[in-house]
């Protein structure tokens, strides 16, 4: 027979037996739902970011990229020369020798011409409304990009913006990588009453140069119509191409079916002008380069083949001696 202290400390013990064996049980359950609560959590974690992956792989490829379809050159600088004798034999007989003369001029630029690698096709467009936009290597990258012309008469500093021709924008910032407007003169400065423009990027300095391949046409649709005109069966009425202006220059003609011939060439807009709306809009002359265009818009000009004085070649060089983007 055992005595009631021993059958105190007998009970005791069963009782914190029984305790131990619950709170084991009880940490068991615990631990178990935690178990299931994490693998819960990795579950999802996986699927949020799966879903966030895919959501970025669509706006990069499909929802925030536009597809640019480069076209090959259609009439180059070499095949212009190679009409040499029929392009003079179309001329009259007392306007052969200049035919001659402005022939030999072009062909003084050939050896100057350079190409550069296509641009990618896949181009990145700003979110509606929004100056950022999904970019490969980046969440959400500035939809402008500043640059500057380091030019022999001053620097033209210029944001190029990609809103409203993201493919010539990127031709544009691409020529501008791969050093394609390095050393090269700008051709052409207009003072006539309706086009104010210094126009650059052609290597040859003929304006017939280009990079090997041409930028569809993107034409601006913002831009404020000039009063009281109207389109025609020759093409759209004149816009206001203001003040500051950065465009890309073409070769396009609605009457003979001529279309997407822009590439490199491009022309900054020294006072406000009048032209079709039928050139892309990649950009503005920051106010910081406004002195220096001016500037340039005072140097007096070598006649063009037509004998223009109001558009010609400067007669003083506006080279540009690098492009970077900053």
């Amino acid at each position: 027979m055992t005595s009631n202290d021993e059958q105190v400390t007998s009970n005791e013990d069963r009782r914190l037996a029984a305790k131990r064996k619950l709170e084991a049980r009880l940490e068991a359950e615990r631990a178990r739902r935690r178990r299931s609560r994490n693998i819960v959590i990795s579950v999802l974690s996986v699927i949020a970011l799966v879903i966030a992956a895919t959501a970025v792989w669509l706006a990069q490829n499909f929802i925030g990229t536009v597809t640019c379809d480069w076209g090959k050159a259609q009439s180059t600088l070499a095949d212009t020369l190679k009409e040499r004798d029929k392009i003079i034999a179309q001329q009259q007989p007392q306007r052969r020798a200049e035919a001659a003369k402005y022939l030999d001029t072009l062909a003084a630029g050939l050896s100057k011409e350079r190409t550069s690698p296509k641009p990618s096709s896949n181009v990145p467009v700003p979110f509606p409304g929004a100056d950022r936009f999904i970019k490969t290597g980046s969440w959400f990258a500035s939809s402008s990009t500043p640059v500057t012309l380091n030019t022999n008469r001053g620097d033209l500093p210029i944001t190029l913006t990609h809103a409203s021709a993201p493919c010539n924008t990127a031709a544009i910032e691409s020529l501008i990588k791969n050093g394609y407007y390095n050393g090269t003169d700008c051709h052409r400065l207009t003072r006539s009453d309706n086009l104010k423009v210094l126009q650059c990027g052609d290597p040859t300095g003929t304006g017939l140069g280009g990079p090997g391949w041409t930028s569809p046409d993107e034409p601006p649709t913002d831009l404020k119509p000039v009063p009281g005109m109207q389109s025609s069966m020759m093409g759209s009425a004149p816009v206001i191409y203001p003040r500051g202006t950065v465009a890309v220059a073409n070769a396009n003609n609605p009457m003979m079916g001529r279309s997407n011939t822009g590439a490199a060439q491009f022309f900054i807009v020294w006072s406000d002008s009048q032209l079709t709306p039928d050139f892309a809009v990649v950009g503005h002359l920051d106010e910081a380069g406004m002195k220096t265009l001016d500037a340039i818009s005072k140097i007096p000009t070598v006649p063009g083949p037509d004998g223009n004085k109001d558009g010609g070649k400067p007669k003083d060089a506006v080279t540009i001696k690098s492009a970077v983007i900053r």
